[in-house]
């Protein structure tokens, strides 16, 4: 797989960060939520490219509260 080049402004980054925080916000509540462990493993998987992708953008992930 090729690795993207994304040239981005701090403003931009900053954007989509705040995006995505969101959406990993939203996903853990989802993961608790999932009962049937085929979508849970999905949601799960999702919230790791999530993390991983605030990680590229320097953003520290806090683990999710149990």
């Amino acid at each position: 797989m090729t690795d993207l080049q994304l040239g981005l402004s701090a403003e931009e980054q900053e954007y989509l960060a705040d995006l995505l925080e969101t959406e990993l916000k939203e996903t853990r509540v989802e993961e608790h939520r999932t009962r049937k462990p085929s979508y849970r493993e999905r949601v799960v998987r999702q919230e790791a490219i999530i993390e991983s992708l605030l990680n590229k953008l320097g953003r520290p992930v806090r683990a999710a509260a149990t």
